[in-house]
């Protein structure tokens, strides 16, 4: 069982001016009532949110977790899909009050294979840990995997590091509903980066001003030190000086949060149209909807747009209203034209030109009988447990999701609950055509109308650890949700080829 890591992740103290921060020093910042936020200057150039390995070398950064017997015990999985051996170069970031220096290792992993690395044991005195893998070629996919003693989370980890960053639904209500929420920071460079964290909760407002992230390590950020008592906060992450990779770690056991961890990379930045491939309601399931305006001084009217599977559904949006700095919660279990429908896809669409950030979460609750009458929908739960996804920002024609299917004695086998491949079609014209594939070998051709998205049982798909290959004829996006034995985890998938922005399909 993870036990608590000792002392607060961040300790206050006077603020660090960037102009004095010395690399290897642990980071301070302290709480600041908040002013206007600074709108920052946007490059042109497209760079999507989505995990998307597509170059001829590329490097993935893990934000991380904690070590053995802290809060979220990091582990991580390298994947190889291609049919020839793999090397990768693995560097240990430490993080934590005590100083250490990162740590490099080469891996090997066989062809469709796969290597699950815990990183603390290269960094023993380390309290924190983060990883960064470089890999040749586009054939290796790398997650992490945080144990709690309220069950796993797991999420792709980044392909890319940001000058911003967003969190839009996290919670810090540690003594009813036993919550916990850390941000997690990686700097992956030989230079100190420089971080401001503004929280916006529905307790009030509070900033982070002046975090040091140091060179080649992470640092994580205890919200819940920081806002207490808060049943929702955003975190909007501007680094003034350096780029970072960010994540964050969701951990509780109450009777209105319920129980298990979630874990997801950040956003970064926002967009005018976001997809979320996984939603659905049910008696057992309580999904949310979070919706950040990063303006400062423009007010976003957005419509959360409904992608049923049946093509005979139609459903009208959702319209929201998210103020400047501010971020909207829409619970899809309390919205009545939802009911009956099980699984769906959404379309987070902002109608005024300001860019907003869109992402999910989702809490189950088991059923003690399966067949419960109560479960008319479809959308039932065998497992409890918490997801996180981001939206995605763009698409792609090819992706590759790594999955997992485990019996019920905890061997990976078929025929039980073990979630879903999600495939949607943004567009309102054409019909995507797919083919489905696993270690190379073509499992299902499949096709998904205008703005529709089709879900396909993991379980149909493989058993035990494997990859799946989606091949589409148009642009998608492609989701996924695993259950394991005792917790669930959902997110995207990995793109591999040059992704579009969503925002220019029709």
């Amino acid at each position: 069982m993870a036990a608590a890591a000792d002392g607060p992740v961040l300790m206050r103290s006077m603020r660090v001016l960037a102009i004095l921060a010395i690399g290897g020093l642990l980071l301070a910042g302290v709480l600041v009532d908040i002013g206007d936020r600074a709108v920052s200057s946007r490059a042109d150039q497209y760079e999507s949110a989505l995990v998307a390995p597509t170059g001829v070398v590329n490097t993935w950064f893990c934000p991380g977790g904690s070590r053995l017997e802290g809060i979220a015990e990091l582990t991580v999985q390298m994947v190889n899909r291609s049919d020839e051996p793999r090397t990768v170069t693995v560097s240990v970031l430490p993080g934590g009050s005590a100083p250490q220096d990162l740590s490099t290792l080469e891996m090997n992993i066989e062809a469709r294979g796969r290597v699950l690395l815990q990183p603390s044991e290269a960094v023993p005195d380390a309290e924190w840990v983060g990883v960064m893998v470089e890999t040749t070629g586009a054939d290796v996919v790398v997650e992490q995997l945080l144990t709690a003693a309220q069950g796993v989370g797991r999420s792709l980890c980044l392909t890319r590091t940001a000058e911003s960053w967003i969190v839009s639904n996290g919670a810090t209500r540690s003594a009813v509903e036993k919550e916990r929420f850390v941000v997690m920071l990686l700097n992956p460079f030989p230079d100190v980066a420089v971080v401001d964290i503004e929280l916006v909760a529905d307790v009030g407002r509070d900033s982070i001003d002046g975090l040091v992230v140091p060179a080649q390590r992470v640092a994580a950020v205890d919200i819940t030190s920081e806002v207490t008592v808060a049943s929702t906060v955003a975190a909007f992450i501007d680094v003034v000086s350096g780029r970072v990779a960010a994540s964050w770690i969701q951990i509780a056991d109450g009777l209105i949060a319920g129980r298990g961890i979630r874990t997801a990379p950040a956003v970064p930045g926002a967009a005018d149209l976001w997809h979320l491939p996984v939603a659905a309601v049910g008696p057992d399931r309580r999904d949310v909807v979070a919706v950040s305006n990063p303006s400062s001084t423009d007010t976003a009217e957005v419509d959360v747009e409904i992608l049923p599977e049946d093509p005979q559904l139609d459903v009208g949006p959702i319209e929201i209203t998210v103020r400047p700095g501010r971020t909207a919660l829409i619970d899809l279990s309390r919205q009545g034209r939802l009911e009956g429908i099980g699984h769906f896809s959404l379309a987070v669409r902002s109608l005024t030109p300001v860019p907003v950030a869109a992402s999910i979460t989702s809490v189950t609750s088991a059923f003690a009988d399966s067949d419960s009458p109560a479960d008319t929908d479809g959308a039932g739960a065998a497992v409890a447990g918490s997801t996180a996804t981001i939206g995605a920002d763009g698409v792609a024609r090819r992706w590759l999701v790594p999955a997992e299917v485990r019996d019920a004695d905890g061997a990976a086998g078929l025929g039980t609950d073990t979630g879903s491949l999600v495939i949607v079609n943004p567009s309102a014209a054409g019909i995507a055509q797919a083919d489905v594939s696993v270690d190379g070998s073509l499992v299902r051709s499949i096709e998904i109308g205008p703005l529709r998205s089709l879900r396909l049982p993991l379980s149909g798909l493989g058993s035990g650890n494997f990859v799946v290959e989606v091949d589409s004829s148009a642009p998608v996006v492609v989701g996924r949700e695993v259950v394991g034995l005792t917790s669930r985890s959902a997110s995207l998938g990995v793109v591999v080829d040059q992704p579009v922005p969503i925002a220019g399909i029709r």
